[in-house]
């Protein structure tokens, strides 16, 4: 089976945020990032160089995964994917972000970002399942999740190597049931902005 282009997707759109396909040209912003000590806590050493990291961001990689730049009123912010779980099936998706600006952590984005692309996948791509699995140590991040709706199903330990160590995982999932309800309380809280 061949994977798909991570960059050929239509930008998604949500109340404040716009996420769009990765560039050339976002490469130097995505290392900047992952050179923030508060990112690479979570995701480990930075690609080497712009060309590694035109090989991990721009090139397909095992699964079929989007990559995209979050934006906030046209400022790049951070970066967010998706992917299909299974190669063959695409009834459950993943998905991984982070804010890399420091001035925008803290803020709601990466919650908003995270509600923009699951509407995105229960209403346009109809998945059953939305998978999430953030370090059990990545407070801030397991926040976001949960008030976008994310359950804890349990945690895996040494579920993946990040740099020279083994990372747990907190596995967080929604289902597509729970999501009109995550979705009414989202609207809520927009409106009483």
């Amino acid at each position: 089976m061949s994977l798909p282009d991570p960059t050929d997707h239509e930008p998604i759109q949500g109340p404040r945020l716009r996420l769009r396909p990765i560039t050339p040209d976002d490469l130097p912003d995505l290392m900047r990032w992952l050179r923030d000590p508060d990112v690479m806590d979570f995701y480990g050493l930075p690609p080497a160089d712009l060309a590694e990291a035109r090989q991990v961001y721009l090139e397909p990689s095992g699964l079929p995964t989007w990559r995209f730049i979050v934006e906030d009123r046209g400022r790049p912010i951070g970066e967010m994917q998706y992917y299909y779980s299974y190669t063959d099936a695409a009834w459950s998706a993943g998905i991984d972000i982070f804010i890399g600006e420091p001035d925008a952590r803290d803020r709601g984005l990466g919650t908003e970002a995270i509600r923009t692309v699951l509407q995105y996948l229960f209403e346009t791509k109809g998945v059953s399942r939305v998978v999430i699995d953030p370090e059990p140590t990545n407070r801030r991040a397991i926040r976001a999740y949960e008030k976008a709706g994310f359950r804890l199903d349990g945690v895996i330990r040494r579920h993946m190597k990040i740099d020279d160590r083994w990372a747990d995982a907190a596995f967080m999932t929604i289902l597509d049931e729970e999501w009109p309800a995550a979705k009414a309380r989202w609207h809520s809280s927009e409106r009483s902005r």
